[in-house]
C-alpha cells in the first residue's frame, strides 16, 4: 500500500471488551468514543465478552452523544461465536484490540485459526504484566520502570498482578494468545505506561467528554467503597486506554510515535497457567512486539483533541 493510501484509508478495528452496564472500565468507553470520532479509523464492531450485563445500553448512551440520534448504531457481538461472525463478515483485514475476555478470543482462535490468519492483521492484547510481581523469588525487573510511577500509582504494581486476568481461565488464555504467533502486539499493564490524568485532560471537552467524566466519576465512587468521598472520586486521576494500540493500528510504523511510546521486539514465554516466565527484549527469535509508553499526558491530550467538539473558552 502506498503512503498516500495509508493516510487516506481508515484503519478497520474490531474492539473486544467486558464492558457491562453495572460494572465497566471507563477507559473502554474512551477507546470506543475515540474510534467513533476518528476519521482515521473504521469501527467494525464491538464484541462484548461478559456473559451477562447490558453493555449495549452503555454503548448506546455513548453513541448518542458522539453522533446524534439519527446515526447508525454500533454493531454489537457477544462471546466467541459473535467474534467469529464479525471476522467472517469482515471485508478486509482488521486490527483486533482486546482489552478483556481473553478466554473467548482464545476459544475463537482455536475454533478457526485459518480465519484469524486471513482476517486479523494485528492482534493487540491489553493487560497482564511483563514483570511478574506475584513471584517473589524473581528479583528485579525485565524492563526498568520509572520509580516515580511506582510512587504515584502503586496499585499498578500490586503483587496480585492485573485484576482482569485474576481468573485462572483468563490468565491461561492470555498466555496462550501471547505465544500464539498471530501478529501479536502486547500492551502490558506495568510497562505500557499510558495512564493519564482524566479529569484534568477531559474537563475542557464537549458533551462527549462530559459524559465520559460522569461515567469515570461514577466508577471511581463505587470503587472507593461505601465510605467514599465524592470529592476524592471527582479528583481520581485513573484511566488506562488502548490508545497506543489504536495509533499503531493506524500507523504500523512505530517510529512515527516515538515521542509518545515505543514498540520493541520481544520474546515472551509462559507457563501452562499463563504466567510470564521469560520476557526478553530484542531477542534473536521474537514472537511479538511489546509497547512501552512514555508520555501518558501527551497521549491523553491527543485523545481529548479528537473527542472535543467545541472550542475552548477564549479560542
Amino acid at each position: 500500500m502506498s503512503e498516500e493510501a495509508a493516510t487516506t484509508t481508515p484503519a478497520r478495528v474490531l474492539y473486544v471488551t467486558d464492558l457491562t452496564y453495572e460494572q465497566f472500565d471507563p477507559a473502554d468507553l474512551c477507546d470506543v468514543a475515540y474510534l467513533l470520532r476518528s476519521p482515521e479509523h473504521a469501527l467494525n464492531g464491538v464484541c462484548l465478552m461478559a456473559s451477562d450485563g447490558d453493555g449495549e445500553r452503555t454503548l448506546d448512551a455513548l453513541n448518542l452523544r458522539v453522533n446524534g440520534a439519527a446515526t447508525t448504531p454500533v454493531a454489537y457481538r457477544r462471546g466467541s461465536e459473535g467474534l467469529l461472525d464479525a471476522l467472517r463478515e469482515a471485508e478486509e483485514p482488521v486490527s483486533l484490540v482486546v482489552t478483556a475476555g481473553f478466554a473467548g478470543v482464545a476459544e475463537a482462535l482455536a475454533a478457526d485459526r485459518a480465519l484469524f490468519r486471513r482476517t486479523v492483521a494485528r492482534l493487540f492484547l491489553v493487560g497482564g504484566h511483563a514483570n511478574d510481581y506475584a513471584l517473589p523469588e524473581r528479583a528485579g525487573e525485565r524492563i526498568p520502570i520509572d520509580p516515580r510511577l511506582k510512587e504515584r500509582n502503586p496499585e499498578r504494581f500490586d503483587p496480585a498482578g492485573d485484576p482482569r486476568v485474576a481468573d485462572p481461565e483468563e490468565r491461561a488464555a492470555l498466555g496462550t494468545l501471547l505465544t500464539s504467533g498471530e501478529g501479536v502486539i502486547w500492551l502490558p499493564r506495568d510497562v505500557c505506561l499510558w495512564r493519564y490524568a482524566a479529569p484534568q485532560i477531559l474537563s475542557d471537552g464537549g458533551p462527549v467528554c462530559e459524559f465520559l467524566l460522569r461515567e469515570l466519576f461514577f466508577a471511581n465512587l463505587r470503587a472507593l467503597g461505601p465510605d467514599a468521598d465524592r470529592y476524592d472520586a471527582a479528583d481520581a486521576p485513573a484511566l488506562l486506554s488502548a490508545l497506543p494500540a489504536l495509533l499503531l493500528a493506524r500507523h504500523p510504523d512505530p517510529t512515527l510515535w516515538l515521542r509518545l511510546f515505543r514498540a520493541v521486539l520481544a520474546r515472551v514465554e509462559v507457563s501452562e497457567a499463563g504466567d510470564v516466565t521469560a520476557f526478553t527484549p530484542n531477542p534473536e527469535s521474537p514472537n511479538l512486539y511489546a509497547v512501552v509508553a512514555i508520555d501518558g499526558r501527551a497521549l491523553g491530550k491527543l485523545l481529548t483533541a479528537r473527542l472535543r467538539d467545541r472550542s475552548l473558552a477564549g479560542d
